[in-house]
């Protein structure tokens, strides 16, 4: 028997992007939040929600449809996204017909792969670091114990250094330097002691260490 296809993992960009949550429990919740963390327009249909969401919706976070899922739905609306987490299989399944019917990507949570366009993954944030986790379903205790592993290990010094190794690269771009010459630059900054110092809280340090690098490798 062939293998199924894998994935193509992305990051999607969802600033003010319209996405659809049909459910108003506790997966639903966590859908809205991490949804509206990205900057995503989110639109929330459900008869009931939790007192988590309806802040959202008094605060003006989420707009809120009060009421059963009813077919075509979308129509008004239009979402890209539309993630279906109610505790009904069988409306779950016909949120993303609809989804489908408009051409928007569709996750059913805790449901069948086939109704599933994408699977969202576990995440370890560190902005602007974003590493993101997938067993493709096959078995959520690992990924629990992969990311938490990962996340013992990838701390908010990573986040630091890649602010930093991104100006830097916006600035070797303008210069007049190789690919090969930016190349060997960045890897400079990652052999060196930067990462550490910024590990052991020393980050006064690690940028002096860090300007130190570049301003070395101007000289050559």
């Amino acid at each position: 028997m062939p293998e199924s296809p894998s994935g193509y993992p992305i990051l999607l960009n969802l600033q003010d992007k319209p996405v659809a949550v049909v459910g108003g429990g506790r997966v639903a919740a966590r859908k809205v939040e991490h949804l509206l963390k990205a900057g995503a327009r989110v639109l929330l249909i459900s008869p009931e929600i939790s007192q988590a969401m309806r802040d959202r919706f008094t605060e003006g976070a989420v707009n809120w449809i009060q009421s059963s899922y009813q077919r075509d739905i979308f129509n008004e609306y239009m979402p890209i996204l539309v993630i279906a987490a109610t505790d009904d299989a069988r409306v779950n399944q016909t949120v993303a017909q609809d989804a489908h019917r408009i051409r928007a990507l569709c996750n059913v949570a805790n449901g069948s792969n086939e109704d599933s366009d994408f699977s969202n993954m576990a995440r370890i944030d560190q902005p602007p670091l974003t590493v993101a986790l997938s067993t493709s379903g096959k078995s959520p205790a690992l990924l629990r114990l992969l990311k938490a592993k990962l996340a013992a290990e990838i701390g908010e010094e990573y986040g630091i250094l890649a602010d930093w190794l991104g100006s830097l690269r916006r600035a070797a771009h303008r210069s007049n330097g190789s690919q090969a010459d930016r190349q060997a630059l960045y890897e400079n900054v990652l052999d060196s002691e930067v990462l550490s110092l910024l590990r052991a809280g020393k980050s006064d340090q690690a940028r002096l260490l860090f300007d130190r690098i570049i301003q070395r490798d101007a000289a050559k």
